[in-house]
């Protein structure tokens, strides 16, 4: 029964988790939302690689229309089916905003393993999947981990401009060029050099063009994220994308900064040293 439900609800790429082992818990305003006596994590993958758009100056899973609309309102639909199905149940969604530490979590629901960059890497889709939770009260059996890990190359170490990523599958954010392209307010020399040098109004992905398990790596299928896609953001679209992309979360101001710095008209004196 799960299982028909979550796939009619458009994800292919699901599993579960036992809640007790996804602990300590994120400090997030949704735990508040998680049902009491929560048993199980449904987890369930998104697929977002589209093409590759090599002229893009944006980030790959920004191509698309915000996941978090898209994926919130298909888990929600599921949950709503669940709740018909399971009537004893009580389920709440989420999407990024999780108090989940959602990658850990997919890796226990059997689907995929962690990379040294920190992202889940899918035996299919590699690491170009976003992730989502349907936490309940109700006890389904748990899926089982995927044996042995990413195969520890690490060319997503030697790759990341700013040396953030330690190998581990941590990230020290403020060396993070996506971090950074994200960071609000006055930027040091150093951060606006970064951003020049990267050419990206918004991310990096320079960790998972060169991870080999993304080469040859399935294309999403979901049909949402396939429209309304626009790799290049410019002053004139800027206004529109704001409103239906993950990247307008953090507002005009940071995005008109990062073009200016990829013009030339953001003066690097204007950021301290």
């Amino acid at each position: 029964m799960l299982k028909e439900i979550v796939t009619g609800g458009g994800i292919s790429q699901f599993g579960v988790a036992a809640f007790a082992d996804c602990l300590p818990l994120l400090p997030c305003r949704g735990a508040a939302r998680i049902p009491a006596g929560a048993r199980s994590v449904i987890v369930c993958l998104l697929p977002y690689y589209v093409g590759d758009y090599p002229e893009r100056n944006i980030s790959r899973y920004t191509l698309a229309d915000d996941y978090h609309t898209i994926g919130r309102g298909m888990l929600e639909e599921i949950a709503a089916r669940l709740g018909e199905a399971y009537p004893q149940g009580s389920f709440a969604c989420f999407v990024d905003s999780s108090p989940i530490r959602e990658v850990y979590a997919a890796y226990l629901a059997g689907l995929g393993v962690i990379g040294r960059n920190g992202q889940l890497i899918h035996p299919e889709f590699g690491s170009y999947v976003f992730i989502g939770e349907i936490v309940t009260d109700l006890e389904f059996p748990p899926s089982t981990p995927l044996p042995g890990g990413c195969l520890g190359c690490g060319a997503c170490v030697r790759a990341c401009p700013g040396g953030a990523l330690k190998g581990d599958g941590t990230v020290e954010e403020s060396r993070c060029r996506s971090y950074i392209t994200q960071k609000k307010g006055e930027l040091s020399l150093w951060e606006v050099q970064a951003i020049r040098q990267g050419g990206m109004v918004w991310g990096c992905d320079l960790c998972t063009d060169v991870c080999p398990h993304n080469k040859g790596a399935r294309w999403s299928d979901i049909p949402a994220f396939y429209q309304n896609v626009v790799p290049i953001l410019t002053r004139e679209n800027l206004a529109v994308l704001k409103k239906c992309k993950a990247l307008g979360f953090r507002g005009k101001g940071v995005l008109e900064r990062n073009l200016a710095i990829l013009t030339g008209e953001y003066p690097p004196q204007g950021g301290k040293e």
